[in-house]
């Protein structure tokens, strides 16, 4: 059997080409690549809820008590001191809150002196919620 000049050549490119293929995924395992949650990623969702969460606030005319750019008082509640389910409740149902004698309306009520809350937003869903109170982080 005669090998030829092309089969030799044929043997080593294919040889080099496997070699390059080996070298190349050990470069790529040896550096750590940002997945797919990376911080930017992260930061760009959190960009596009606030942007969202400005929309609906504006939308369900929030604005027209709550002014978050204007320090109104309300914010120190939003960052941290109710949970966020608390929050989602009050909002979407502050009578019942109110009627159930819940000691954070009642004394938010005093405090403020108000004698009837707009949040009724039963029809907001909790991805809208979350983009509102998000949105009002923003401002810390």
């Amino acid at each position: 059997m005669k090998i030829s000049a092309n089969t030799i050549l044929g043997s080593i490119i294919s040889i080099i080409l496997l070699f390059m293929i080996f070298w190349m995924v050990s470069i790529q395992t040896k550096y750590k690549y940002p997945d797919v949650t990376d911080k930017v990623v992260e930061a760009r969702n959190m960009e596009l809820s606030v942007k969202r969460g400005r929309d609906i606030f504006n939308k369900e005319d929030c604005y027209s008590c709550h002014k978050p750019d204007k320090l109104d008082g309300f914010r120190p509640l939003v960052t941290g001191k109710v949970s966020r389910e608390w929050l989602f409740r009050f909002i979407r149902d502050e009578a019942s809150l109110f009627r159930n004698k819940d000691s954070i309306v009642l004394t938010l009520k005093k405090m403020y002196n108000w004698s009837n809350g707009k949040h009724d937003k039963k029809h907001l869903n909790d991805q809208e919620l979350t983009d509102i109170i998000n949105y009002l982080d923003s401002f810390n």
